[in-house]
């Protein structure tokens, strides 16, 4: 029976707070909201501004405007509610309406009512620990804190470091709730006091906050002791968001640095260490990092004085701040944000094919009482295809902030579909889901519909699905990946009359063409057992002496003859002699088409290189669906071979941004891609930008046509603009050839084998690290003779720079053109 896995996981909701960075009451009172939800210590804050202010990259390496940097920090921590600090911060930055809070209306206040507020409240799990630790009497003393400022201005700092809670009359209660329960020591801070509590360490309100929370980090960053200006919300946020991303940090007020001076040698020193498991001597080494407020001059002075130790290698210093609004290079390590878990429950679901449906228990914690508001946590759903067939939908766009879809007709709320799986918020405890889950084409549809675009399956992509179905997914399309069992095919299906081929020559051409293949075993068992062809006989008419074939279940002792409709009998008397009868395959369903299977062959071909060929199982998932036709607008149709989402599974932490990819595929015309393919495919990446292009041909790269090669190259140039809004290139643009579509194995094996430049490039981090922008450049380098993506900007950088500098040589000496008098430029 074929099965669905669903993994759900537990963990609180993920607020972003929008704040401008100068705004200390806004920022403090950030920080105190976040002591009060469950999980607050990991929602991100995020700095708002219009314009890049010159104090964001001391270094002058302001590359990002305003708009991109917030958009970036939302796109790393991909939050489920956006909460401003004043009204209309978030409005540019299209999150749905319903998920843009206040901050006022996160927590409950007295006499609301419990249905009230966002997210869960400390309040239970204060009650929860209580009854379960705190109630008894304890052998050792606890060492839960209450630190309290010394003056107002470093409210901000406790509240941050420590935790605070609010000081409005109404939600005084978390304050009251969490010195009943615990009963805790209060500390009024100093230099003296901060050094106290972070050599003997120190539970505080903000880590109790965080109880029952698995957290898996997957930074592979070194500990870092942040220096930081106490009084200014712009440190404070930084120090508070590399915490959320998981670091191991310690902050250090500037203002106490020569009591923490002995503190921070000692944990420098502590934290040189060799790296455990390493053989190759790397040490651990504690960074000393200085926030963005802090002068060049004042870390001149402070870094010999109070920070560095006299320890060879162990001093590491770092003026920069991490850019996590940055987008990660595909083949570097990447940030990623810590994975959070308060439960997990695998699902192992049967799915009937007919009605493709999932039901499964959704958690809630232990601790949470019946009754709260609505939206009180998440879960996330990770689904994964157990049926070996290919069709339904697991992966979708990732659109977490106004998702259009998917939404598995479960009602009013649509799953965020996210890098991290599908989150959903659960309305009530203990109540099972049931989920409809739509195979790849009609997920596609749906999508389509949500951008204005109606599409239907086209003839060639519904002879594309057939061939999938009937093999039984992509390692069944595999079996006739190879460029003379392609061609076999073809040529039985152009046969007249019987289109078939004796048995024996049938199986000797599929295994010839595989013969001493180590990565291709069983590709004509592969083809009779998953229907491919049929076995029957051949019988000669004893009428019009013509051939006709019969299927087992047509044969008896009188047939009828397929062309002159006489009835013969079977040759009983000499069944083996193979000039009256011999046993053949004839071709059925979809591969009995012709023009291979009317371009079948290479559209299945090219959606199992994105399945299975270039990142080897497992790496990446794909939805897709065979050709459609898609009306862009009244009147203007057009045509895609395939359409699919492609996401890179991730090693460490979430998955990968989901790609949207539209194909063109060939089979082994001459002039394959004509002009007019090439302007359909632009006219997709115009209406999507930052999708991937496909040209995916089963000829050799050899065979290519100048023509053709210019066609491409000139939308490949175009697709290799920048747009600064998405943060990507316009449209990357992939060549696909034989040596790729009939891949036996992963794409670097295929490449080694190949020779020349296709075995340097299997070499390359561009293809290893599985991404299809990576992968644009290299068959761009390869079959369209352009340079490196990284060569041509550099090249285009210059001449643009080039440019520049004449214009203002000319204006600076008056030899600018002379301008017509009346005249306007356009």
């Amino acid at each position: 029976m074929s099965h669905v896995a669903a993994q759900v996981s537990l963990r609180p909701i993920r607020f972003a707070f929008l704040v401008r960075p100068e705004d200390k009451k806004g920022t403090l009172e950030i920080f105190r909201i976040n002591t009060c939800l469950w999980g607050g210590r990991f929602n991100p804050v995020i700095p708002y501004f219009k314009h890049t202010p010159t104090w964001w990259d001391r270094h002058s390496n302001n590359f990002a405007t305003a708009i991109q940097i917030i958009n970036g920090y939302l796109d790393f921590f991909e939050p489920d509610f956006l909460v401003e600090a004043e009204a209309g911060l978030a409005s540019d930055l299209g999150f749905e309406p319903g998920r843009v809070l206040a901050l006022s209306s996160l927590l409950v206040r007295e006499g609301q009512g419990r249905r009230n507020g966002y997210g869960l409240s400390v309040i239970d799990l204060y009650r929860d620990l209580y009854q379960r630790e705190y109630q008894f009497t304890r052998r050792h003393p606890h060492n839960i804190v209450d630190v309290v400022p010394p003056k107002p201005s470093l409210a901000g700092f406790c509240a941050c470091t420590f935790g605070g809670f609010p000081s409005a009359a109404d939600l005084t209660y978390f304050a009251t709730a969490f010195v009943d329960a615990f009963e805790p020591i209060k500390v009024r801070l100093s230099g003296e006091e901060l050094s106290v509590l972070y050599e003997r360490g120190f539970t505080s309100a903000l880590k109790l906050g965080c109880s029952s929370i698995e957290v898996t980090n997957h930074d592979q960053n070194d500990p870092a002791l942040f220096v930081l200006d106490a009084n200014e919300p712009r440190d404070l946020i930084d120090f508070w968001n590399l915490r959320a991303i998981g670091r191991v940090v310690v902050a250090v007020p500037v203002q106490w640095i020569q009591e923490l001076s002995d503190f921070c040698k000692s944990f420098i020193r502590k934290h040189h260490r060799p790296l455990p498991g390493n053989p190759n001597g790397v040490m651990i080494r504690a960074t000393v990092m200085f926030a963005r407020s802090i002068p060049r001059s004042e870390i001149e002075r402070l870094y010999p004085n109070y920070l560095q130790v006299e320890a060879e290698g162990a001093n590491v210093l770092q003026d920069w701040y991490p850019a996590i609004w940055r987008p990660s290079p595909g083949y570097a390590p990447r940030i990623t944000r810590p994975m959070l878990s308060a439960g997990e429950r695998k699902n192992d679901i049967p799915v009937i094919d007919e009605q493709p449906h999932i039901s499964f228990e959704l958690l809630h914690p232990e601790f949470a009482s019946e009754i709260g508001g609505e939206m009180r946590w998440a879960n996330v759903v990770r689904l994964r295809d157990w049926t070996s067939r290919d069709q339904l939908a697991t992966v979708f766009p990732c659109d977490f902030r106004n998702p259009k879809y998917p939404d598995f007709h479960i009602g009013t709320q649509r799953p965020l579909p996210t890098t991290e799986g599908l989150v959903f918020f659960p309305r009530f405890r203990n109540m099972p889901e049931r989920w409809e889950l739509p195979d790849g084409t009609r997920a596609v549809n749906d999508w389509l519909k949500t951008h204005g675009i109606n599409a239907v399956l086209s003839d060639a992509g519904r002879t594309t699905q057939q061939i999938v179905q009937t093999m039984g997914g992509f390692w069944g399309v595999s079996s006739f990946a190879h460029a003379d069992i392609v061609k076999l095919l073809n040529e039985i299906s152009r046969r007249p009359v019987t289109r078939s081929a004796h048995n024996h020559e049938f199986k000797n051409r599929v295994n010839d063409a595989v013969k001493g293949d180590t990565w291709r075993h069983r590709n004509f068992e592969r083809l009779v057992e998953r229907n491919a062809v049929e076995l029957g006989l051949e019988l000669k008419c004893t009428k019009c002496s013509n051939w006709s074939w019969y299927s087992l279940k047509q044969l008896d002792y009188q047939v009828t003859c397929e062309l002159c409709l006489r009835k013969f009998n079977f040759p009983v008397i000499e069944p083996s002699n193979s000039s009256k009868a011999r046993w053949a395959y004839r071709l059925i369903g979809p591969f009995a088409l012709p023009d291979y299977a009317q371009g079948g062959y290479a559209a299945s071909l090219s959606v199992r290189f994105f399945s299975q060929v270039i990142g080897e199982h497992g790496h990446a998932d794909v939805t897709w669906s065979a050709g459609q036709e898609l009306e862009l607008s009244v009147g203007n149709k057009i045509e895609a071979d395939f359409i699919l989402w492609y996401q890179r599974k991730g090693f460490l932490g979430s998955d990968y941004q989901t790609e949207v990819v539209f194909g063109e595929s060939k089979s082994f015309g001459r002039e394959a891609f004509q002009a007019s393919d090439v302007e359909r495919m632009k006219s997709l990446a115009t209406r999507f930008p930052g999708a991937v292009i496909v040209f995916a041909t089963m000829k050799n790269a050899a065979e290519l046509l100048p023509v053709e090669i210019a066609r491409i190259a000139k939308l490949a140039e175009w697709g290799r603009e920048y747009l600064w809004d998405r943060r990507q290139t316009r449209a990357p643009v992939i060549v696909l050839t034989g040596a790729k579509l009939f891949a036996a194995a992963y794409l670097q094996v295929a490449w080694e084998g190949v020779g020349g430049k296709h075995t340097e490039f299997s070499k390359s981090p561009l293809l290893a690290a599985v991404t299809l922008r990576g992968l644009a450049d290299l068959t761009q380098q390869l079959y369209l003779n352009m340079p490196p993506y990284h060569a041509w900007l550099t090249a285009k950088t210059a001449k643009r720079r080039a440019r520049r500098e004449e214009k203002a040589s000319r204006a600076s000496t008056g030899s600018e053109p002379n301008v017509p008098a009346g005249t306007v430029n356009q």
